[in-house]
C-alpha cells in the first residue's frame, strides 16, 4: 500500500482547472489505474480533517471515530515518552514564529528551521525550562524541520490531554485536531485552557503555559535565534501546543484481526506507536538530511521490495508539504519524481502476483495550504479483480470507478475478501 502524503488536491486555476494529480506525468500510476480499479474514500468521516495518524490508522483498519485517542499519545508511545496506562500527557509542537510588533504569526518558522538549529533549541529547552511543582517530568524531541514532540508524566499529579491548543492553526474537538480556517486564525499564540473542570486538566494547561512561557525567553536568547535575526530570518521564538493525549488507543492485533503480517514504513512518531499498539513491523522510512531524493527513493523501494510482511504500508512525504506551502508546481513535480524513482523501480522489484493499492492519507488542497476533509482517491490493483474504466490515479476518475468501499477502515476487510478470492 502504497500512502501519498496529502497528494489529493482541488482543481487550480494555475494548472488549466487540473489537480496536481491530474496534471503530472505519472506512467506507473496510470499503468497501475488501467489494470486496476479505482474508487473514492472518506478517510475518517464527513467534516473531520484526517492528519497521518489519523489516517494511518484508518487505512490499517480501525476506524478512527471509534479508537482514536489523539495525536499527542501516539507521538508520545512512539517515542518511548509515554507508556499504555501512565499518567502522562503528549503533544505536538511547532517551533513558531511570532512578531509581537505587528501581531503576525508564522507557525512552521517558514520551515526553513534546518536540523542542527532545531537540535540546538530543542537542547536549550531542554538545559532551562524549569516546572513547578516537583514530580512532574517532561520530554522533548524535535523533528523535520521545526516539528516536536513534548510529554509530560507524574506519578502523583494528575494529568490530562484534555486541553485546548496554544498553537491557532487548530481547535480541538474531541481527540481530534481540526485545522482552523485562515479568516478565524488568530494572528498570536493561545493560551491553554482546561477543557473539562478536572484536576488533571486544570494541571496540565498550568504545565503547558508555564513552559510556552519559559520557552519564549530561552528562544529569545538563543544563539540560533540571534544569528537568524542577523541574517534576516523569521526567529524561531514561541513553541505551539496542540493534540494533547493522555491516553493510548485500545486496538486489537492486526494478525488477530485480519489474519496476516503487517509492516509499516513510516515518517512519524505516531505511525511506530500505532505498530507498536498493534503488533506490526516498524520500518523508519526518513530521508536522511544528506541523503539524495532520488538515492533515498532508489533505496527506500529496495528495503520495501525486500520486506516480507503480508501486508506493507510505505508512507511517501513528499507531495504534502509543497501542499502546505501553495505550491502546485512543487507538487506536481514532487508527484511524478515519486512516480520516476520510487514507483517504477519497486514495481520491478516486486515481481508478479502482487496487490497494489495506491491512496492517501488525507488531501492537502494547494489552495487552503491545510488539510481538509476532502475524500481521496483509491487504487487497487489485484490479480483477482477486474479492471475497471479508469485510466489514471486521479481524484476525478476515482469518483467514476468501481470501487465502492465508502471509508479508509472499509479497506483491509475488502483486501481480505480479494485474499480469499
Amino acid at each position: 500500500m502504497i500512502i501519498l502524503c496529502g497528494a489529493a488536491d482541488r482543481a487550480i486555476t494555475a494548472l488549466g482547472g487540473r489537480t496536481p494529480l491530474e496534471a503530472s506525468d505519472t506512467p506507473e500510476l496510470s499503468k497501475l489505474a488501467r489494470e486496476g480499479q479505482l474508487g473514492t474514500i472518506a478517510v475518517i468521516g464527513e467534516g473531520i480533517c484526517p492528519e497521518s495518524d489519523s489516517g494511518g490508522m484508518a487505512l490499517l483498519g480501525y476506524d478512527p471515530l471509534k479508537a482514536y485517542t489523539g495525536r499527542g499519545a501516539l507521538e508520545a508511545l512512539g517515542l518511548g515518552f509515554m507508556r499504555p496506562g501512565d499518567n502522562a500527557a503528549g503533544f505536538r509542537i511547532n517551533f513558531g514564529s511570532f512578531n509581537r510588533e505587528v501581531g503576525k504569526i508564522d507557525r512552521r518558522t517558514a520551515r526553513d528551521l534546518s536540523d542542527p538549529e532545531l537540535q540546538q533549541l530543542v537542547a536549550e529547552l531542554g538545559a532551562h525550562v524549569r516546572l513547578e511543582p516537583d514530580g512532574v517530568s517532561w520530554s522533548i524531541m524535535g523533528f523535520g524541520r521545526h516539528r516536536g514532540i513534548v510529554c509530560f508524566a507524574s506519578e502523583r499529579l494528575p494529568l490530562s490531554g484534555n486541553v485546548s491548543n496554544t498553537d491557532p492553526g487548530f481547535i480541538k474537538q474531541g481527540a481530534f485536531g481540526i485545522p482552523t480556517p485562515e479568516a478565524e486564525r488568530a494572528n498570536h499564540p493561545l493560551p491553554c485552557q482546561p477543557l473539562d473542570d478536572s484536576p488533571g486538566a486544570r494541571n496540565t494547561a498550568r504545565l503547558v503555559n508555564s513552559f510556552c512561557a519559559q520557552a519564549s525567553e530561552i528562544l529569545a536568547r538563543s544563539e540560533v535565534n540571534l544569528r537568524r535575526r542577523r541574517e534576516g530570518r523569521l526567529e524561531a521564538n514561541v513553541v505551539l501546543f496542540r493534540d494533547g493525549g493522555s491516553q493510548t488507543p485500545d486496538l486489537r492485533p492486526f494478525r488477530e484481526l485480519f489474519g496476516v503480517s503487517a509492516a509499516f514504513f513510516g515518517q512519524i512518531p505516531a505511525e511506530q506507536g500505532l505498530c507498536k499498539l498493534v503488533g506490526a513491523e516498524w520500518q523508519d522510512a526518513r530521508r536522511q538530511p544528506s541523503e539524495a531524493l532520488e538515492d533515498y527513493y532508489r533505496a527506500l523501494a529496495a528495503r520495501v521490495a525486500a520486506c516480507d510482511a503480508d501486508v506493507t504500508l510505505v508512507h511517501v512525504k513528499e507531495a504534502d508539504e509543497p501542499g502546505h506551502d501553495g505550491d502546485p508546481a512543487a507538487k506536481l513535480a514532487a508527484i511524478e519524481r515519486i512516480d520516476r524513482h520510487f514507483l517504477a523501480p519497486l514495481r520491478a522489484a516486486a515481481g508478479d502476483g502482487v496487490t497494489w493499492v495506491v491512496t492517501c492519507d488525507h488531501a492537502t488542497p494547494c489552495d487552503l495550504r491545510i488539510h481538509s476533509a476532502d475524500p481521496v482517491p483509491l487504487l487497487i490493483c489485484a490479480p483477482s479483480l477486474r479492471a475497471d474504466r479508469t485510466t489514471a490515479f486521479t481524484e476525478r476518475q476515482a469518483g467514476d470507478g468501481a470501487l465502492s468501499i465508502a471509508r479508509a477502515c472499509d479497506l483491509m476487510p475488502f483486501l481480505q475478501t480479494l485474499r480469499a478470492a
